[in-house]
């Protein structure tokens, strides 16, 4: 029955496809052209204006800086009297990633401070592990925040 089925299905889309083949190959060449040709020519009419981009797109990125200003000071507000793992729930449920991210980072600066203050790692180690972490914000920069379930 299944058999039957997936035959019936696979001759039907077969058969569909070689008809709209045809269908396609019936309409003469030029038709074809001419249609592509005068959708070409309506695209040239419209008159760009540069200027008026340029001061869209500047008005736009100074909306979208504002926009993020107001993000994250609502962010702040929101988050001041959270724990650390409250504050990245938070930015989890919010898809905050930019934030979450600069968290971690913190986070990781504070726990690399606390180690160096108790005498757990070497200033040398300290400051390798520093420079590694002031090195790591610019490679994951255009990487997507990776989770992992403990």
């Amino acid at each position: 029955m299944m058999n039957k089925l997936l035959t019936t299905l696979i001759t039907s889309i077969i058969a569909c496809s070689v008809y709209s083949a045809e269908d396609i190959f019936k309409k003469p060449q030029s038709y074809v052209f001419l249609q592509n040709e005068t959708q070409h020519e309506n695209n040239n009419d419209n008159q760009v204006d540069f200027f008026e981009l340029s001061r869209q797109q500047e008005k736009d990125q100074i909306n979208q800086r504002d926009a993020n200003v107001l993000r994250i000071n609502e962010n702040r507000a929101n988050t001041s009297n959270m724990s650390p793992f409250e504050r990245s729930q938070y930015l989890l449920k919010n898809n905050d990633t930019q934030a979450l991210n600069a968290h971690t980072y913190e986070q990781q600066l504070k726990s690399i401070q606390q180690a160096r203050n108790r005498g757990v790692i070497s200033e040398q180690d300290y400051q390798k592990q520093i420079l590694k972490q002031n090195n790591a914000p610019l490679q994951q920069k255009d990487q997507p925040l990776k989770f992992s379930i403990p």
